[in-house]
């Protein structure tokens, strides 16, 4: 249950980072050096702000905590020393599997980040008096190259994340394989199957010495 709850906490935090960088370099892109400006007049106020100042502490404190992690994975391996990764769980930490996760990752973020930006900026021209532009707001006249920002920086976001998330793994598999036991030696081989085990065969003349009592001394 904590580790969903960690996982939803740190996705949320990361679709907040990627949409506040791409609204930012957005109005960037359009208003260049009236940038600050622009904000002010498109109704960004201290809640705005209060939105960066938190996409960035966030940004800082999941960057902090992931390179935190990985030093310590990355210390416990380098004591167990070199180990044998399981070939199924090797085959999950090639790069091909990288690749993968970063595009299911980035995906789900470019679209969610287009949905949420669609929709943030049709509510502050609505705030504003401006009406509401509708869902094409973000490949307007208004907002040159919106989209292709909003998709680059989504997939930028997810790349540091899925890398983050793949070393992360790849230490963790080499944990499990140095905390595994060992195979035991085999002693002897195996019985064939359907072969018949007989019990091991005494000596009549061990048994019978062990079982007969000592001479009686005869008196002459």
């Amino acid at each position: 249950m904590a580790h969903r709850f960690a996982r939803l906490v740190t996705a949320t935090a990361l679709q907040l980072v990627a949409l506040v960088l791409a609204h930012d370099l957005v109005f960037l892109a359009r208003y260049g050096s009236r940038f600050g400006e622009a904000l002010a007049h498109t109704g960004h106020g201290e809640a705005w702000t209060a939105a960066v100042l938190t996409s960035v502490g966030l940004a800082i404190a999941l960057g902090a905590a992931g390179v935190f992690r990985l030093a310590r994975l990355g210390l416990l391996v380098q004591r167990r020393g070199r180990v044998r990764i399981d070939p199924a769980a090797a085959r999950s930490l090639n790069p091909r599997s990288l690749v993968r996760g970063w595009l299911t990752l980035a995906l789900r973020m470019a679209s969610l980040s287009v949905v949420l930006l669609t929709i943030q900026e049709n509510l502050e021209h609505w705030s504003t008096g401006l009406g509401l532009p509708g869902l094409g707001i973000l490949v307007s006249a208004e907002y040159p190259d919106a989209l292709s920002i909003t998709i680059v920086v989504a997939f930028a976001v997810s790349l540091v994340a899925a890398l983050f998330e793949w070393r992360r793994r790849g230490l963790l598999a080499r944990l499990r394989a140095a905390r595994a036991p060992l195979p035991r030696a085999i002693e002897s081989a195996p019985a064939r199957p359907g072969a018949l085990v007989r019990p091991p065969v005494e000596s009549l003349l061990g048994r019978g010495s062990a079982l007969r009592a000592p001479p009686r001394m005869v008196a002459t």
